[in-house]
């Protein structure tokens, strides 16, 4: 039974079925609120810590697969990761904290699905998240928009994983499946 199950027992579970990637899960929505309603928290980095059940700390947060370049499902926790500068990295936050709020090189959350146009490009994502002051998970879509700064771009955004390279919370992260399979399709490597 996962953490999250034994600390909120009569908490609204993970829904089950697939969720088209374009509209949102109200189920999944309750989820992510009856969470956040316990923990009492208003940080970004928890959403997507509750959502992969996967309370450890940020500083292990790996930059995986872009979110606009890969259809990820629904539930997959994502950040951006970004350097206080604004520059691309492979840690949170640049491997230099906990982030820092009003920079906008820090976000988290997660993915809610996606906005694409009618040839199926990838025209912004849509994510649940808290931040400071907000009462309750939003929604919010980022577009994928270059002239936009750091966590204003949906390009910012990248799966998040943890340092053995592992999606954060495996199994309990709806991205696990796919980045298993994407792995098993690869040649293997064999040292000589």
């Amino acid at each position: 039974m996962s953490i999250a199950r034994r600390i909120l027992p009569n908490a609204p579970r993970l829904p089950e079925k697939p969720w088209p990637p374009t509209e949102f899960n109200p189920e999944y929505q309750t989820f992510l609120d009856a969470h956040v309603a316990y923990w009492g928290s208003d940080e970004c980095v928890v959403l997507p810590k509750f959502a992969a059940n996967a309370l450890r700390t940020v500083a292990n947060w790996r930059c995986g697969a872009n979110a606009v370049e890969v259809l990820m499902p629904a539930g997959t926790p994502v950040a951006s990761f970004l350097d206080r500068r604004g520059h691309p990295s492979d840690r949170w936050d640049g491997g230099e904290g906990l982030g820092i709020t009003g920079n906008h090189t820090t976000h988290a959350g997660v993915l809610a699905g996606y906005l694409l146009d009618a040839c199926g490009a990838v025209r912004g994502i849509k994510l649940w998240e808290i931040y400071p002051g907000a009462t309750r998970v939003r929604r919010r879509i980022y577009p994928v928009d270059d002239s936009l700064f750091g966590t204003s771009n949906a390009r910012a955004y990248h799966a998040i994983h943890d340092l053995d390279g592992a999606p954060l919370g495996r199994r309990d992260n709806p991205y696990y499946a796919h980045w298993l399979h994407t792995r098993a399709a690869q040649p293997s490597r064999v040292s000589r």
